[in-house]
């Protein structure tokens, strides 16, 4: 989805990844809701524990508010998950279609400031892996 890129690739999978998750929630049956669901809330812990990293590693002065959203949220999509379990099916594909609004704002405004100030620090986390495996950042400083 063109409006998810932010020319920075490492950044540009996750959003791929997700944008993906979300379509097999949109598809999955009732059977497969919760299943589906889980991989997306897995995905967003492990995406947002890496950018929270990025963002220590590089000192990001909006730091604070882009984690705090991240755990907000976070806490929420979590929530799904009980309502999921206990057969509330509506209000998980209703969250979904919340999620996907948030996202995109969020990657439009948030993501797209850190991406911003990733390049400027001349960041690039080694040892990415599509699978979700977590990366050690390394950070150039520029001249």
């Amino acid at each position: 989805m063109a409006s998810l890129s932010l020319d920075l690739p490492f950044m540009d999978r996750a959003h791929e990844q997700f944008t993906a998750l979300l379509k097999r929630v949109d598809e999955a049956g009732d059977a497969e809701l919760s299943a589906a669901w889980q991989r997306v809330v897995d995905l967003a812990a492990q995406t947002f524990a890496r950018e929270d990293e990025w963002m220590q590693a590089t000192r990001f002065s909006c730091r604070k508010d882009h984690t705090l959203q991240h755990r907000v949220v976070l806490e929420v999509m979590r929530e799904g998950i009980v309502q999921a379990r206990e057969g509330q099916l509506l209000q998980v594909r209703q969250m979904a279609w919340q999620f996907r609004d948030w996202y995109l704002k969020h990657v439009q405004s948030m993501d797209a400031a850190l991406a911003l100030h990733l390049r400027g620090a001349r960041f690039e986390p080694a040892n990415w892996g599509d699978e979700g495996g977590r990366g050690e950042a390394r950070v150039r400083v520029s001249s």
